[in-house]
């Protein structure tokens, strides 16, 4: 069975919990229990999870400078799990710069897969890595939020961190012009 160690990061946003593996960087679930971390991890992987607190510190500096609104890229190695077309969409989510958005109809297009939007959605929606691979960055075609695993506060309050979120009083988020936002390479 193979060794993981994962710990627990304190964020504004809560407790994250993080796990690593001999490869890399292998889950980053935002805030949630002890017990329900271990239970997505033991479906992501057959492991024998060890509690070490500090041996994530490098990651926890990271968050630190995200949270402070300060324009990073994660550059540790990953242990991406997953089907090739998930890990895909995971490598395209990783390459948007922060403070910019791009639609699950792009990546879909970017990846070689132009009607593969709705299969792009459900890889987002697995991503392990949250923030660090930022699928928070990914909205609809049409500039609405789309959804999220943590919630669409939780969106907010990531895409509000970098500043893509626009504050418009008394307008309904489905009317916000996200797409000044997005990015083309």
């Amino acid at each position: 069975m193979e060794k993981i160690y994962y710990c627990d990061i304190d964020t504004p946003m809560g407790k994250a919990w993080t796990a690593t593996s001999g490869t890399g960087l292998l889950r980053l679930n935002l805030p949630c229990s002890e017990a329900r971390f271990l239970e997505e991890l033991g479906t992501q992987i057959d492991s024998e999870p060890e509690y070490r607190p500090g041996k994530l510190d490098g990651l926890s500096a990271w968050l630190d400078r995200y949270f402070e609104g300060k324009k990073t890229t994660y550059a540790e190695p990953f242990d991406l799990r997953g089907t090739g077309f998930q890990k895909s969409v995971w490598k395209e989510i990783y390459k948007i710069p922060y403070g910019k958005l791009t639609s699950y109809g792009l990546i879909a297009k970017t990846i070689g897969r132009p009607k593969a939007s709705r299969a792009v959605g459900n890889a987002v929606g697995q991503n392990p890595l949250s923030i660090v691979i930022p699928c928070h960055r990914v909205v609809w075609n049409n500039g609405g939020l789309g959804g999220f695993g943590g919630g669409l506060d939780m969106k907010r309050f990531l895409l509000n961190v970098e500043g893509v979120l626009p504050r418009v009083e008394g307008m309904p988020e489905k009317e916000l012009d996200l797409g000044r936002f997005f990015y083309n390479r």
